[in-house]
C-alpha cells in the first residue's frame, strides 16, 4: 500500500524523478526547465539504465537532422507507417499523434539546450523501410554523436557501460561487433564514448549544468500519498535509512521495466522471459508503485523481443551476459525447435522473430517452439562470419556444439535427428531452386538492411560443409513495455480513467504507446524520451501543492 503522509519530510523537492535513463533524465531537464526544483533518484550506483547498455538511438519522425540532410518526411508519412505497424492494436492512438507531434520539438529542445547531439547513420533505413511512409533512406534513426566523458568529471566512472559494444558509433559498426581498433584504442585513451554512453552522458551534463542533484543507491520503494489520493512524495532507501522525500508538484516514475522480476513476468507475459538483455535491476519497482496508486495498466502482455544468445565465458556483473547478434540471418543457417523444424523466417526482425516461440500445438497440447530452439549452421557461415564472441578464422570454443554429421549433432543438443535431417534437405533444395517457399527468406526488408532488402544471392545458402554447429537461442528481452497508463501530459491514469494527481511515468515505466510495434533502431527510445519530455514539462508547470 503506498504510504501515508509523514509527520517530517526529510527533503523537499517540486519534482522526483526516479531512474536516469534517457526518458527520466529528459523529464528532469524539462522539469527543471520550468522553474522546478528536482531530485533524481537511481536504484542502481551506476547511472544511464538501460539506455546507457543500449545504442542509444532514439527513433523520431521529422526530426531537424533529416531536414538538414535534404531527407524529406511528413506527418502523414510518419503517421501511415506507425499505424500500419501498431494494426489498432497500440493502447491509444492519440498517443502515436502525441509521440509524432512532439518528437522532433524534443529533439529540438536538446539541441538547442543540452549537449546532446545526433547524426544519420549512413547506410541505415528503418527497419519495414518498404511499408507506406517507410524511409529505405533512414533518417528516423539517431546515432548519438561521440562525446568526451571528461565533461563531467567524477560521474564519468559512473556511467553504466556495455562490454559487449566498442566506443563507436552505430554507423561505425558498433553494435555490430565494428573492429576499427586504432579509433577504438584512441576514444578509449580519452575516455571519448559513443552510443547508450554518449547521449546518457551528454544528458547528464545538462543535469550538472542545472545544478539538478541525483542521488545513486537510492531506489524508490513507496509512493506517498494523501487524504485525497494526491501523490506528494515518495519513501526511498539510502543504507540504512529511509528518506521521506516531499513533491509539491509530482513524482515522475522512469525507472525502467519489469523483465527481472520473475515473479511479475509470470503474472503478465505471454511467456517466460529467461534471459534479459538489459542490465539486472529492472525489477518493476514504478509499476508496482503505480499499481499501489490505483493505476490502470495496459500492453503488459508485451516486451521489446530479442532472440538472445551467449558466450558462457562472457560475464558481466557477476552473471553470463545475453548478447545481440550471433549470424541467425546468415545464409547458412536455420532455426529449429526440438522437433527440428524450421518454425519462423530466422532473419525478420529481432523484436518479432521471438513472438513464434509462444505458440501453441491444441493438438500435442505442447509449446514446440519454446526455448531454447537451436541455430544450426555449417563451416561456411562460420568462416566468413562473426557469431556470438566467435571470430571467422578462429576454433570453435568448447562452448559450442559440432559434428561431421548432423544426426550425431542433433543428439548432441536433444533434438529429434529425423526432423533435423529432413529440415536440412529440405532447406537445401529449395536454396538450390533460388527460394523459400515455407517462410520467405530473402523476402524481407530487414534480414538484408544495408543492402537494399533480402534477396535470394543475400540470404539463401545451403548448410552443407561440415563440421556442423548449433548454438541455442533463448527468450530474451531488451525490456518490457507494458506498465501504468498515461495520458497526453505522461499522467498515470486511475482504474476509473482520471489521472493520477501528482503522478507521471515515461519509457519502459509506463505503457508502450506503440503497443506491440517496433517501428526501427530506437523505437523504445524515441517514444520514451518524448513521453518524459512532455511529463517534465507538465509535472514542471504544475501549480505548487502545500504538501
Amino acid at each position: 500500500m503506498p504510504a501515508k503522509k509523514p509527520q517530517q519530510w526529510d527533503r523537499e523537492v517540486d519534482v522526483i524523478v526516479m531512474g536516469t535513463g534517457g526518458a527520466a533524465l529528459v523529464s528532469a531537464i524539462l522539469a527543471h526547465d520550468q522553474g522546478a526544483k528536482v531530485l533524481i533518484i537511481e536504484k542502481a550506483e551506476q547511472i544511464g539504465g538501460t539506455t546507457a547498455f543500449s545504442g542509444g538511438v532514439p527513433w523520431v519522425p521529422m526530426n531537424r537532422y533529416m531536414k538538414e540532410a535534404g531527407i524529406e518526411d511528413s506527418r502523414e508519412e510518419s503517421l501511415r507507417y506507425a499505424k500500419r505497424l501498431t494494426g489498432g492494436k497500440e493502447p491509444d492512438p492519440e498517443l502515436i499523434e502525441t509521440f509524432i507531434d512532439n518528437g522532433h520539438k524534443m529533439i529540438d529542445y536538446l539541441y538547442e539546450h543540452t549537449p546532446v547531439r545526433f547524426s544519420i547513420p549512413k547506410g541505415y533505413p528503418e527497419y519495414y523501410a518498404t511499408l507506406p511512409g517507410g524511409k529505405p533512406t533512414g533518417g528516423r534513426s539517431l546515432d548519438p554523436m561521440p562525446f568526451d566523458m571528461n565533461q563531467i568529471g567524477e560521474w564519468a566512472y559512473k556511467v553504466r557501460n556495455n562490454p559487449a559494444f566498442p566506443p563507436l558509433t552505430l554507423e561505425e559498426g558498433g553494435a555490430i561487433g565494428g573492429i576499427d581498433f586504432a579509433k577504438i584504442a584512441e576514444r578509449m585513451e580519452n575516455n571519448i564514448v559513443t552510443m547508450g554512453r554518449s547521449l546518457i552522458a551528454s544528458l547528464f551534463k545538462a543535469v550538472l549544468d542545472r545544478g539538478i542533484e541525483t542521488l545513486t543507491g537510492t531506489p524508490g520503494k513507496e509512493l506517498i500519498l494523501n487524504d485525497t489520493g494526491e501523490v506528494i512524495g515518495l519513501v526511498a532507501e539510502q543504507g540504512d535509512s529511509m528518506l521521506n522525500i516531499g513533491a509539491r508538484k509530482g513524482v515522475i516514475l522512469a525507472s525502467g521495466g519489469f523483465e527481472w522480476n520473475r515473479e511479475l513476468v509470470k503474472a503478465f507475459l505471454k511467456a517466460e522471459v529467461t534471459h534479459p538483455l538489459s542490465p539486472a535491476g529492472n525489477d518493476g519497482d514504478g509499476l508496482v508503485m503505480a499499481m499501489e496508486a490505483g493505476a490502470a495498466l495496459a500492453n503488459m502482455s508485451e516486451a521489446w523481443w530479442y532472440p538472445a544468445m551467449q558466450d558462457p565465458t562472457f560475464e558481466y556483473e557477476d552473471r553470463v551476459l545475453n548478447q545481440l547478434g550471433g549470424g541467425r540471418m546468415g545464409p547458412n543457417s536455420i532455426i529449429v525447435n526440438r522437433h527440428g523444424r524450421r518454425f519462423v523466417h530466422e532473419g525478420v526482425t529481432y523484436n518479432d522473430m521471438p513472438k513464434a516461440f509462444y505458440e501453441y500445438d491444441p493438438v500435442a497440447l505442447e509449446w514446440p517452439n519454446e526455448p531454447p530452439v537451436w541455430m544450426i549452421f555449417d563451416q561456411q557461415l562460420k568462416d566468413r562470419t562473426m557469431i556470438v564472441t566467435m571470430m571467422p578464422g578462429e576454433d570453435a570454443p568448447d562452448w559450442v556444439d559440432r559434428s561431421d554429421n548432423l544426426r550425431d549433432l542433433a543428439a548432441k543438443i536433444g533434438v529429434d535427428p529425423d526432423g533435423l535431417e529432413r529440415t536440412v534437405a529440405r532447406w537445401n533444395d529449395n536454396v538450390r531452386q533460388g527460394a523459400d517457399p515455407d517462410f520467405g527468406r530473402g523476402t524481407t526488408f530487414f534480414e538484408n538492411l544495408g543492402g537494399g532488402g533480402g534477396s535470394a544471392e543475400a540470404n539463401l545458402g545451403t548448410i552443407e560443409q561440415a563440421p556442423f554447429y548449433a548454438l541455442p537461442v533463448y527468450a530474451g528481452t531488451l525490456g518490457t513495455n507494458g506498465g501504468p497508463r498515461i495520458n497526453a501530459d505522461g499522467q498515470v491514469i486511475s482504474l476509473r480513467g482520471k489521472p493520477i494527481p501528482g503522478l507521471y511515468a515515461a519509457g519502459n515505466a509506463s505503457m508502450g504507446i506503440m503497443g506491440q510495434a517496433y517501428a526501427s533502431a530506437g523505437g523504445t527510445l524515441g517514444p520514451g524520451m518524448t513521453m518524459g519530455y512532455l511529463a517534465g514539462i507538465a509535472a514542471g508547470q504544475t501549480a505548487p501543492r502545500d504538501i
